[in-house]
């Protein structure tokens, strides 16, 4: 028999997300993310390949494979949208009010499991590595859904960062979801929305800015990171799902910002802050279009964010056209607020 002709190109392929109705369910419809590439998710079946009672090979009839109760996860990066600024609820387990997310440390992680209703301080999602259908060679005959289907996914990570010497300086994300549920892998892509163009920004848009106490810094970069572990608990081996997601353990949501900034008279007191006899944790930290911070995060008109206490971590020296402080910080929920479209 010959082969198959028919070949695919990367850009047929995808990665789609939905909030999910019940947690667990898999929703057919999905919207496209921007991506600059797209990568298999990662696998971790459990397996026993050992050989046994004294053999010196594995047999065959001895050997174990099982995906249930086993983590999957993919990653994906590309252009900041709409649609992933608003997988911030998603992360934050936190409501927004006036598409502004506020995030105190009397934070508590939400109770979450499987056919559970979704409200939004317990999102889950289904994502989708989109693929074309796959068929014989004459293109239409025995045509079959080859996509994969990730439910009950939940944020692990999602960082959002932007550089004025890269991609003209456009703002950028990278996110990782995590499930425990079993991955189908000949799923229908269903109906996809194309990735939307609402809620593109560049670095250059941010004008009102705040970098660890120092107001209006020269700043040539930044990262602002989120990351909020889950556990998929226990397998109902009944149904195949999992018993219970629980999240935040041991900690969670853990917000970490770098900056690249210039070193001038405004940033020589870093150094201080961060090397100071006691701690220094008052550091205010903003990225915006409006100049009222945090009071008027309802009239930014795009993503932004302003934390109320932070301390500074790490400084090291940038060698650019000028010479800048790399300042990395972790934010500390005094108070903080994300406009999250």
């Amino acid at each position: 028999m010959a082969n198959n002709t028919t070949a695919y190109q990367p850009n047929d392929f995808g990665v789609g997300v939905v909030i999910e109705s019940a947690t667990g369910t898999v929703v057919a419809n999905t919207t496209q993310l921007f991506t600059d590439s797209v990568s298999m998710p990662s696998f971790s079946p459990d397996q026993d390949l050992s050989a046994k009672s004294g053999k010196f090979v594995a047999d065959t009839a001895e050997i174990y494979s099982s995906m249930y109760n086993t983590p999957s996860e993919i990653t994906a990066t590309g252009l900041l949208n709409d649609t992933v600024l608003g997988l911030l609820v998603g992360i934050f387990h936190t409501a927004a009010s006036s598409n502004v997310i506020t995030v105190a440390d009397s934070y508590t992680a939400p109770y979450i499991f499987h056919g559970q209703t979704i409200a939004a301080t317990k999102e889950t999602y289904t994502v989708k590595l989109l693929s074309p259908a796959v068929t014989d060679s004459d293109g239409s005959s025995n045509s079959s859904g080859n996509s994969i289907h990730l439910p009950g996914c939940c944020v692990t990570a999602l960082s959002i960062f932007g550089d004025a010497g890269t991609d003209g300086g456009r703002l950028k994300y990278s996110v990782t979801f995590k499930t425990g549920y079993s991955p189908a892998f000949t799923g229908a892509a269903g109906s996809t929305t194309a990735p939307v163009t609402t809620g593109l920004q560049t670095i250059h848009d941010l004008t009102y800015r705040t970098v660890a106490g120092v107001a209006s810094p020269v700043m040539s970069s930044f990262n602002f990171s989120i990351e909020n572990p889950v556990d998929y608990v226990g397998w109902d081996p009944v149904n195949n799902v999992p018993y219970t997601i629980n999240r935040s353990v041991p900690e969670g949501p853990i917000v970490n910002f770098s900056a690249t900034v210039k070193v001038d008279t405004d940033t020589k007191g870093l150094l201080a802050n961060y090397m100071n006899a006691s701690k220094q944790t008052s550091l205010i930290n903003n990225l915006g279009d409006h100049s009222g911070q945090a009071a008027a995060k309802t009239s930014d008109t795009n993503w932004a964010f302003h934390c109320t206490a932070a301390i500074i971590t790490g400084m090291s020296l940038n060698e650019q056209a000028a010479m800048m402080y790399d300042v990395e910080q972790k934010l500390l929920f005094g108070s903080l607020t994300v406009r999250n479209t």
